[in-house]
């Protein structure tokens, strides 16, 4: 290797962090090294490593200790420290001005102790990972249970009044306030039981043929008509619907968390969902005109617990993206979003499985 070659060949190995060495192909002998490689394999002197047969330094000087072509990969032993490790390289090729060369890079052999600490290691891991799931499980259970006792109670409790005619408008608005705080309570539980059965692994897709505007024409008439402020969900559809193949209920919860935050974060226009179906793809767009999101928040948004830098004072446990994200890709869809400050948001959805194509 020429003086000028052999310059920029070092000064490219010292980017390198693992062992690098540079053998001939004839005779293999070792023509370069990075510092890494010569600190391991040499402790630290060029001298008993640039210039060598690799038979001759780790072969005892059998010619057969290393055969022609030189392998793919191999290893050599090294000794640090009192203890004997085992340095793993990857050769491939490598042509300089037209010369062949072999480029080795190895990698420390982890020991069996070593490994049986990571294992342990990741066995933690995972018995943690599975308490955080059984608590967030047990917790949403345990809270539903005295939810549906009060939501009841107040049932009956306006129902008696009605009958006795003492239901004044006070009455009305207190239990009105009592309702929508067990209705968001409820779909806060909603969202950490879907976490933690996604955590957990425990739900799979059921995939069948749906109608996408059918579903969202349902929401709009349960969850989103006759609203306090007077807005109403706007549903405008171009070409013909068809129905697409998913799973209803992981569908459900995707629109709903996305019409939801349209109206939760925006109070004076009306939230609109747009179903676009095309030759080969539906595409359905959730828009508001309300506060947006910035910028510097938009790479973490699909991130579970969390929540944009301008929405103190506005409900939410930063869950409901997360979950409609891995919905709607575990139902073969994407999803985007694009917002401003103050400009409002636009989801869009892109399913390409119609269920008459399959």
């Amino acid at each position: 290797m020429k003086p000028n070659q052999s310059i920029r060949v070092s000064h490219m190995l010292r980017g390198i962090e693992d062992p690098v060495l540079i053998i001939s192909t004839d005779k293999q002998v070792v023509l370069n090294a990075n510092g890494k490689a010569i600190e391991v394999l040499a402790n630290g002197k060029a001298s008993q490593l640039r210039g060598l047969p690799l038979q001759l330094a780790y072969g005892g000087g059998r010619q057969d200790a290393f055969p022609k072509p030189l392998p793919s990969a191999f290893m050599l032993p090294v000794s640090q420290n009192g203890e004997i490790s085992l340095i793993d390289f990857r050769v491939s090729p490598l042509k300089i001005e037209g010369k062949k060369y072999w480029l080795a890079i190895g990698r420390k052999v982890e020991q069996e102790e070593e490994l049986q600490k990571k294992l342990q290691h990741l066995e933690q891991e995972k018995s943690l990972q599975q308490m955080k799931v059984q608590f967030m499980s047990m917790t949403s259970h345990e809270f539903r249970t005295p939810l549906t006792a009060i939501s009841s109670a107040m049932d009956l409790l306006e129902t008696r009044l009605q009958l006795d005619g003492q239901l004044s408008s006070f009455h009305r608005l207190q239990l009105r306030k009592m309702a929508d705080e067990i209705f968001q309570l409820n779909g806060m539980l909603d969202e950490v039981l879907t976490l933690s059965k996604i955590a957990g692994n425990n739900w799979e897709a059921d995939f069948k043929p749906v109608s996408p505007e059918q579903i969202i024409e349902t929401l709009r008439y349960q969850y989103f008509s006759q609203r306090k402020d007077d807005r109403s969900l706007l549903i405008s559809i171009e070409g013909e619907p068809r129905p697409i193949l998913a799973d209803k209920d992981q569908l459900a919860k995707v629109f709903t968390n996305l019409i939801s935050n349209a109206f939760k974060y925006s109070t004076q226009k009306n939230p609109s969902v747009k179903l676009q179906y095309k030759k080969k793809k539906l595409v359905i767009t959730f828009r508001d005109h309300g506060i947006g999101i910035p910028e510097s928040d938009l790479p973490y948004l699909f991130t579970s617990f969390f929540r944009g830098s301008n929405v103190d004072g506005i409900e939410g446990t930063g869950l409901g993206l997360s979950i409609v994200k891995t919905f709607v890709e575990s139902n073969h869809g994407t999803i985007s979003v694009s917002s401003g400050v103050n400009e409002g948001t636009t989801f869009t959805l892109v399913f390409q499985e119609f269920a008459d194509a399959i």
